[in-house]
Order: structure tokens, then C-alpha cells, then sequence
């Protein structure tokens, strides 16, 4: 997946926890909440990825 493709889909349900914590279904918030730290790691992974060729 893309590096775009990534930071849109982080967006994205970055959005969608906080309108689950502001509609108070804490169920959804914390599937979102999971979400976001999975494509964050990625999206790190991915940043840290690309560095190390641009170095090599």
C-alpha cells in the first residue's frame, strides 16, 4: 500500500474515533483506536523504510 494510500486511510479513522467517542459508543472507539495505531505503525515502518534507501 501506498505511503498516500496510508495517511488517507490514518485520516480517515482518525476521524471516525473521535465521532465515536463524541456519539459515546466506546466499542467503536476502541476498534478505531486499534486501527489507527496499526496504519500508524505501518505508515512508521514504511517512512523509516523508505530513509534507509534513500541513505543506502
Amino acid at each position: 500500500m501506498s505511503e498516500q494510500t496510508l495517511r488517507m486511510q490514518l485520516h480517515f479513522y482518525q476521524q471516525m474515533m473521535v465521532n465515536a467517542k463524541t456519539a459515546g459508543d466506546l466499542v467503536a472507539h476502541e476498534v478505531y483506536k486499534q486501527i489507527t495505531r496499526r496504519l500508524a505503525e505501518e505508515l512508521r515502518q514504511k517512512e523509516t523504510t523508505a530513509c534507509g534507501e534513500q541513505t543506502a
